[in-house]
């Protein structure tokens, strides 16, 4: 008898993670096409980047290459994109972990896990962002049209991105526990609107971008020469967006706590979380073999390249420094460069 009054005192008080039974269906598609997309993603890069690496190698041989022409070595073009693989892999986790759920709505591993990587997921592509975004302005010797100065331009985003994301992995993990869940919660919407201020903050700087380039386009020859910059500044833009709504949709999640309308309905999730998330990355394969990072730097190098030439031609007793003439702001160098 007192064995029975045991397991039914246990079972009473079971700790009920959701509000509902979480969709198998939905879980395994959004786990299967984030899966897929971290692949394609993959095997774009590994293309670009072996493509890339050629036209480096040829241009370090050709008579047109300057040591003082302003590139980034491939890895570093790769790099940029890790976050955003990193970041898919993370949601097919979380959604395998959702899955596992729906088997057992009180075990507290498998929610543990979905609510700590779908939260952080999107942490990592904000991080991709912010990386090639920088990598695009320093290519096209803009960084000085930026809000912030152009040394820490990306290093600020970043580190905001960083704290974001432990305050949400952190916040995520105390959520599985009754007893601190509040807590948690309120820790991940301390995370939640850094991401949205420094994203904010990041937006404003990419239409900056756009709107004081093209006002330079006759000055500047890489910005004249090219459209590439355009259509990627305007993809990155599109994605930035994406995760911008989904945080303040998260946020406004964990200000109503956990019995709120948001959390206690799951289409709220597929909606404004799994389908925003996955667009990002769809966007990205889309356009990715010809607007991308590589391909900036390639007609950067090539216009470069033409302007040095040009300048010694003029002058055979000196060298064209191109990353000093735009940060010294020298007129008289600006006339002859047109940069």
């Amino acid at each position: 008898m007192s064995t029975n009054s045991t397991i039914n005192l246990s079972d009473d008080f079971k700790f009920d993670f959701y509000k509902y039974t979480p969709n198998l269906g939905a879980s395994i598609a959004f786990a299967v096409l984030f899966l897929i997309a971290a692949i394609i993603i993959t095997g774009q890069l590994w293309i670009l980047t072996k493509s890339h690496r050629q036209f480096l190698t040829q241009w370090m041989n050709s008579p047109t290459y300057y040591a003082n022409i302003r590139h980034y070595n491939t890895f570093k073009l790769f790099a940029a994109h890790i976050p955003l693989i990193v970041g898919c892999i993370i949601e097919v986790v979380g959604y395998i972990a959702r899955s596992v759920s729906r088997h057992d709505v009180y075990s507290l591993p498998p929610f543990a896990v979905q609510v700590v990587l779908l939260l952080v997921g999107p942490t990592l592509y904000a991080a991709s962002i912010y990386m090639v975004f920088g990598r695009m302005a320093h290519l096209m010797f803009v960084e000085n049209l930026m809000i912030m100065p152009a040394r820490f331009n990306t290093v600020i985003f970043v580190l905001g991105d960083v704290a974001s994301l432990l305050l949400q992995a952190a916040g995520g993990g105390m959520q599985a526990s009754a007893s601190t869940e509040k807590a948690g919660s309120n820790i991940v919407t301390v995370g939640l609107f850094i991401q949205i201020a420094f994203f904010g903050i990041f937006m404003i700087n990419e239409f900056l971008f756009v709107i004081r380039v093209r006002a330079l386009r006759n000055k500047n020859k890489i910005a004249s020469k090219s459209n590439t910059w355009i259509y990627y500044n305007w993809i990155l833009i599109v994605n930035s967006a994406m995760i911008l709504v989904r945080s303040i949709v998260r946020t406004v999640e964990f200000i109503q706590g956990y019995d709120g309308y948001i959390t206690s309905h799951e289409y709220f999730l597929y909606i404004f979380d799994a389908t925003p998330m996955f667009l990002l990355p769809l966007i990205t394969i889309v356009f990715m073999m010809k607007y991308n990072i590589f391909e900036i730097q390639r007609e950067s190098i090539q216009i470069q390249s033409e302007l040095d030439k040009d300048y010694e031609s003029e002058d055979n007793d000196s060298s064209l420094d191109i990353e000093a003439d735009i940060e010294d702001g020298s007129e008289n160098r600006m006339s002859k460069t047109e940069f």
